[in-house]
């Protein structure tokens, strides 16, 4: 009978010391598992909207098949200029545009801009303080003024690819305004097409709940784009010879092309270090300079569809080097396979802007052109472009940056 009674005990006592083992275990796993999730959150952010990003926008600029496109998120690139000795890394967010994350609510506190345009807006060859937006913000921040600005620049766009940015950026982003700042290289347009601007992005929102490490596993097996908190080593823009998307990697072109480009921009082409598509630039923008064009359709729909969210739209222009200097034809030569090159600061060669200015006024689209104040720091010897590369060097931006917050200011209020 006493042994009985002592068999009990002990399977009670068994029973007592098992149960907070038990306990421990699963508060230890629970403790790992939410040490993990934080690791994993903070290693691995995902954007707020995850089927908002650059690439939708700009598949070529990366010379990527359409099957192979994967998210730049957190991606890095270089744009060079060896014959000006230059280089710029370009450090991407989330969502595969320059500058810091965007947050999906603007700030009461700060209204939000968003610029659109290309590589100018971007800011190639200057750093993240030295953009155009750096400037508007310092120029703003001077008058006291404290605004969230947004860049939405993508080298290598259009027309085209602006409106479809547009119509996914606003729902996606909700800024109170919108500037567009087209360069000289985006005129003329090609056709309008309605579509563009026709379906809004519905937003998909990143599930907080979601254990990130489900994430990361789904997207590794997909072979999708595992976002993280570091920039990924830069890739240079153009592939270097003997890349598909290099012209140079063509023998037949590359016999041509050396028979005029010089061995410095040759060389630098090549390796993917300047511009391979520069080759007689200068006879593109002659005959395109010159062409007459219509763009109301254009503007008008994008004015139509910023009326939708009750917001508006802004528009600039910024002329090419050739529009507002002869100083750089010089440079130019070296690649161009005309030997007599003529200025094109001439009138007939600055219609675009005056055709811009004319449609964006009968819209009431407020409108900027930058070419007078470009032409006269040109003018005075204030070279505001790279010898060599059709970018501005900071100073450029700088101008373009202040004189477009002095604008912006008052166009708003109109």
């Amino acid at each position: 009978m006493a042994t009985s009674i002592n068999t009990k005990k002990k399977e009670i006592v068994s029973k007592k010391d098992k149960t907070p083992k038990s306990i421990l275990i699963l508060i230890i796993i629970l403790i790992l598992f939410i040490f993990q999730e934080i690791l994993f959150r903070v290693i691995f952010p995902i954007p707020e909207v995850t089927n908002f990003n650059r690439i939708n926008y700009s598949p070529v600029f990366f010379g990527t098949n359409p099957s192979e496109l994967k998210y730049l998120s957190n991606s890095s690139f270089i744009w060079a200029s060896d014959p000006d000795g230059v280089e710029s890394v370009i450090n991407l967010n989330l969502y595969g545009f320059r500058g810091k994350d965007f947050c999906t609510k603007p700030d009461p506190e700060q209204p939000r801009i968003a610029f659109m345009g290309d590589s100018f807006v971007e800011g190639y060859l200057a750093k993240e303080d030295e953009t155009i937006i750096s400037n508007f913000k310092k120029e703003a921040q001077r008058h006291r003024k404290n605004f969230e600005l947004l860049n939405f620049g993508i080298g290598g766009s259009d027309f085209s690819t602006y409106c479809r940015l547009l119509c996914d950026m606003m729902p996606a982003l909700k800024p109170g305004h919108v500037i567009l700042i087209l360069h000289a290289n985006d005129l003329p347009p090609q056709p309008y097409n309605p579509e563009w601007l026709e379906k809004p992005l519905v937003p998909e929102y990143s599930n907080w709940w979601m254990p990130r490490i489900y994430y990361v596993l789904k997207n590794v097996i997909q072979g999708k784009t595992v976002p993280h908190m570091w920039i990924s080593k830069p890739f240079t823009f153009f592939g270097s010879v003997p890349a598909p998307s290099n012209p140079w990697s063509n023998t037949e072109k590359a016999k041509r092309y050396e028979t005029f480009v010089s061995a410095k921009v040759a060389d630098a082409m090549k390796k993917g270090r300047f511009n391979p598509f520069s080759v007689d630039e200068y006879a593109q923008f002659k005959e395109h300079l010159q062409e007459k064009f219509k763009i109301t359709d254009y503007l008008n729909g994008i004015q139509n569809f910023m009326a939708f969210y009750g917001k508006k739209i802004y528009i600039a222009y910024i002329p090419s080097r050739n529009q507002a200097s002869s100083y750089y034809l010089k440079y130019i030569k070296e690649f161009s396979s005309d030997t007599s090159l003529v200025p094109l600061t001439d009138s007939v060669y600055n219609i675009h802007a005056k055709i811009l200015e004319s449609s964006c006024n009968s819209l009431g689209i407020p409108f900027y052109d930058c070419t007078e104040i470009i032409s006269k720091a040109e003018n005075s010897g204030n070279h505001l472009y790279w010898n060599y590369d059709e970018h501005m060097r900071p100073k450029g931006y700088a101008l373009i940056g202040k004189a477009l917050y002095e604008w912006w200011r008052n166009a708003k209020d109109m």
